[in-house]
């Protein structure tokens, strides 16, 4: 009897090749090559498009090293993200360019007259139709005729005897880049200030102020002095003086408050004011946050 025996040999083979795509000679440097030349209609590479929260879903070793994806955040910024296995961490290569995306705006245009409060206490629709800011009267110094209210699409203010506070409400920062904040500022009337009293000066009967401070993530409020060369060491905008002397003069700086730079989760805006004669006045408007 005549017995055949078939041995099957099992090899393992490792072969080294590039890949072209749309050619037949790829880059001696690539291991894959992708002729882009639109003759056909088409060309490029098409990236995988994740959100960040499924990129954080991406199985990653330190072999993911190099592995890109085109990252869609949920603030509208768009990256294109490499992972560095050495540092476990995805490591942006470029960013898109947005147009800064308003976060917070305020133009007082849309409340009725005489919104606000007054030496009576609240006017107007405040606080019923107001939610994006709210007026804190420090020491209850309003007199009778004495108010903080909207008029003809600005916030107004006159005869404060003493400190009032305006603070926006608590606005979500989070998730863009270098956030930024405007506000327009102005007066009328014998504002004056005398820098010697500024030991009294929410007392003094004297000196009229505007400051500008914000808070981040709830922390303390960090004013801005000397905005623009026309305020002091301790207040953002102050009227014009000479140094030493009473600084009585008609005169304020009209000013666009700005500033820049600023992250975290949420922001506050304060913007306290005092003036001390029912012929002076400020005038906030135009309370707008920026970010990228």
């Amino acid at each position: 009897m005549k017995i055949t025996v078939t041995f099957l040999l099992l090899l393992s083979l490792t072969i080294n090749a590039q890949v072209g795509i749309n050619t037949d000679l790829p880059n001696a440097a690539s291991a894959l090559d992708i002729y882009g030349q639109n003759t056909v209609g088409y060309g490029g590479l098409s990236i995988p498009l994740v959100t960040e929260s499924q990129r954080g879903l991406i199985t990653t070793t330190l072999q993911s090293e190099g592995t890109i994806v085109f990252v869609s955040y949920t603030s509208g910024v768009r990256c294109l993200e490499v992972y560095d296995g050495l540092q476990d961490v995805w490591q942006k290569i470029n960013c898109l360019n947005l147009d800064p995306i308003i976060l917070y705006s305020e133009d007082f245009e849309s409340y009725s007259s005489g919104t606000g409060i007054n030496g009576s206490g609240d006017s107007g629709d405040y606080p019923a139709s107001v939610s994006k800011w709210t007026l804190n009267d420090i020491y209850g110094s309003l007199a009778s005729s004495d108010y903080v209210e909207t008029q003809s699409g600005v916030l107004e203010i006159n005869d404060t005897n003493g400190p009032i506070e305006l603070d926006t409400q608590s606005i979500n920062i989070s998730g863009y880049s270098n956030i930024s904040f405007s506000i327009d500022l102005s007066g009328t009337g014998e504002l004056e200030y005398n820098p010697s009293l500024h030991s009294t000066d929410d007392t003094n009967t004297v000196n009229d102020y505007i400051d500008v401070s914000y808070s981040i993530d709830g922390g303390a409020f960090v004013t801005i002095t000397d905005f623009n060369g026309n305020g002091t060491t301790h207040h953002t905008l102050i009227p014009y003086y000479v140094s030493g002397g009473a600084g009585s003069a008609p005169f304020f700086p009209d000013d666009t408050v700005t500033l820049t730079g600023l992250s975290g989760s949420t922001l506050v805006i304060r913007v306290r004011f005092q003036n001390w004669s029912g012929d002076e006045f400020f005038y906030v408007d135009n309370i707008i946050v920026t970010g990228n």
